[in-house]
């Protein structure tokens, strides 16, 4: 039986593609290789985060309208126990949470300014309790907690499991000494009561989406220019002629890779500057114009966050066009690109996991140290050590990747190869074994 002629020419087509080892290896073996083993990276990032989250104390301010003796033991049952526990069942120095009691009557607006205060430049607690006067006829307790700061949401975290069990033991209190269904009594009403400024909600979306799109947009800025500059270059025939040029190689080299850079940053600046201007627009649409957030376009943190930018944007261009100078034709180029630009945007994916902060230890990871940096500016978090870690290492990271691709592309036998160059065989070049030379 005769196939039609459209699948004898698929047919055809695919044994052709599949004889090629780049398509094989990008098709079959990068995807049950590279895939697996960076979500296993993620997930033992995520199991370290949490374990840092179990051990981070917080602390928990704890007032009344008109304090009274419940206030005691509420305090006792959110603070007691190993651990800060209420049953004690933790392990100890787990989940901790410290509790201070303000004996002074508050009204809410005042418990909003005591969560507000400072202590040496840090907010003194992360979290407020405040209760209503009973006697109120819609008698409430508020959880006071700021959505843009992470141990804030996670004494919030902390706070509402606790309440609820010490609900539950007022209310299985109550209805034995009055004989009733405990389902039947509500003996505290909770809320949350979320007291972030709009502007500082604004920043806090802008922070979970700029920094991703930071690195996206430079690798993309540099994809198709460092192509295009070196194995485009082998394409056109044109790299004898760039050879002759009276200029050191590696002269000739740092122009690329300046040329790249700034594709780059040029990609970058735009696409930030673009969403900047139109995110307060977009939101207030998708909102129907009742948005809870103030959007502007953050401009200090941008003008802060440049420098970094720019050092990142060098160390994406060097990488890619080392290994796009390895490929012959530009066609080749993107297929040995693919997984390189997967390398630099997994890890940003990594740098936007809520919870993560920006660490001495962090500031020294490639990519994530980038994104973590940006999203504390946006938040305006004065962490100056870690931006000064993270600056000098982005610094040497280029630097490193800048003298590596020089190194490799200076070689006649990588900057004329007539084929993409194989790892063995570039491994051979490298280690000045050419057995065809």
């Amino acid at each position: 039986m005769r196939l039609p002629p459209s699948f004898i020419v698929a047919h055809k087509e695919l044994l052709s593609s599949l004889r090629d080892r780049q398509t094989a290896l990008y098709t079959f073996v990068l995807p049950l290789v590279l895939y697996p083993g960076v979500f296993w990276l993620m997930v033992q990032g995520m199991l370290v985060l949490q374990g840092q989250r179990e051990h981070t104390a917080v602390r928990v301010g704890l007032t009344a309208e008109v304090p009274a003796e419940l206030d005691a033991e509420l305090a006792q049952a959110l603070g007691g126990g190993r651990g800060g526990s209420v049953d004690g069942a933790r392990p100890e120095g787990i989940d901790i949470l410290e509790v201070e009691r303000d004996p002074s009557p508050r009204s809410l607006e005042e418990a909003r300014s005591w969560a507000r205060e400072e202590k040496e430049g840090q907010p003194r607690f992360d979290a407020v309790l405040h209760r209503d006067d009973p006697a109120a006829p819609e008698a409430h307790t508020q959880v006071l907690y700021d959505s843009s700061r992470s141990r804030s949401e996670l004494a919030r975290d902390r706070l509402l499991p606790r309440l609820e069990a010490f609900v539950e033991r007022l209310r299985v209190r109550a209805a034995r000494e009055r004989d009733v269904d405990p389902r039947r009594l509500q003996p505290l009403r909770i809320e949350e009561a979320p007291i972030t400024p709009r502007r500082d909600i604004g920043a806090l979306i802008l922070s979970s989406i700029l920094p991703i799109l930071l690195v996206v947009m430079a690798v993309m800025g540099a994809f198709f220019p460092a192509v295009d500059l070196a194995a485009g270059e082998k394409e056109r025939r044109t790299a004898e002629t760039t050879l002759l040029l009276p200029l050191p190689r590696s002269t000739v080299l740092h122009g690329k890779i300046l040329a790249v850079t700034s594709t780059a940053v040029v990609a970058v600046a735009l696409n930030l500057f673009a969403i900047g201007l139109s995110a307060e627009h977009l939101m207030s649409m998708l909102t129907g114009g009742a948005a809870q957030a103030s959007f502007e376009l953050p401009l200090l943190a941008l003008l802060a966050v440049a420098p970094l930018a720019i050092l990142f944007a060098f160390f994406v261009s060097a990488v890619l066009t080392a290994v796009a100078g390895l490929a012959a034709t530009f066609k080749e180029g993107q297929a040995l690109l693919g997984p390189v630009q997967m390398v630099f945007i997994l890890p940003a994916m990594i740098g936007v996991i809520p919870g993560l902060v920006l660490s001495p230890g962090w500031a020294l990871v490639p990519v994530v140290n980038v994104v973590l940096a940006f999203r504390s500016l946006l938040r305006g978090e004065p962490l100056y050590l870690e931006y000064a870690l993270c600056s000098a290492a982005l610094l040497v990271y280029a630097l490193a990747a800048v003298r590596a691709a020089v190194w490799i592309l200076s070689r006649e036998e990588v900057a004329l190869a007539g084929a993409t160059l194989s790892p063995r065989r570039l491994f051979t070049l490298l280690r000045g074994r050419d057995s065809r030379s």
